[in-house]
């Protein structure tokens, strides 16, 4: 009976051992990891954590794809020059759309990269909602805060109606790729 206990005791030991070592392991081999690195007109990207940082204009934005995945998505010089250097960009989209989600991602998305550069967001609906947002659409629009809208369409595009920038896409990852490029187009990366 002693034999087993011993036995079992010294199993335990060793099994513990085992995953102590692993666990090392493991934390050596992830932590050695490069990260992935891209460059694009002279602009050099990291990836972290799923994000590609890139420093631009001596802060660093975030982006889900690098500028060659989007730059066959359409934006006019027109109508990212109604973007930049702007205070304040609203946003909106209708509160019912398939895509809801993946739209208030892209959303919060470009709002953390764009309050880097000293851009304020405001963000509504485009009807009334109980989340007491406002409503905005583009008839709100105005060259001092354009109004971004993104709706659902047939294909990803981007197209400027007077002082309403409007983002369409037929997925949730045409979503994320019209913010990408319409931030590049803002930052001056995507000409």
């Amino acid at each position: 009976m002693k034999d087993r206990k011993e036995k079992k005791r010294w199993g335990l030991i060793l099994f513990i051992v085992v995953i102590m070592v692993g666990t090392s392991a493991s934390f050596v081999l992830i932590g050695s990891q490069q990260n992935e690195v891209a460059k694009y007109s002279g602009i050099k990207f990291v990836s972290q954590n799923s994000v590609w940082i890139a420093k631009i204009n001596g802060k660093d934005a975030a982006f889900s794809f690098l500028p060659g995945d989007v730059e066959s998505i359409r934006l006019s010089q027109e109508s990212a020059q109604k973007l930049k250097g702007r205070l304040e960009i609203d946003f909106t989209y209708d509160l019912n759309s398939t895509y809801r989600e993946p739209i208030a991602l892209a959303q919060h998305q470009m709002e953390l990269t764009l309050g880097r550069y000293s851009i304020f967001v405001r963000k509504g609906f485009t009807s009334n909602n109980t989340f007491n947002l406002p409503i905005i659409t583009c008839n709100d629009a105005t060259p001092i805060v354009p109004v971004l809208y993104f709706r659902e369409g047939n294909t990803t595009s981007i197209n400027a109606e007077g002082d309403c920038i409007i983002a369409e896409a037929s997925s949730g990852e045409g979503f994320i790729k019209a913010k990408d490029r319409i931030l590049y187009g803002v930052l001056d990366v995507i000409k």
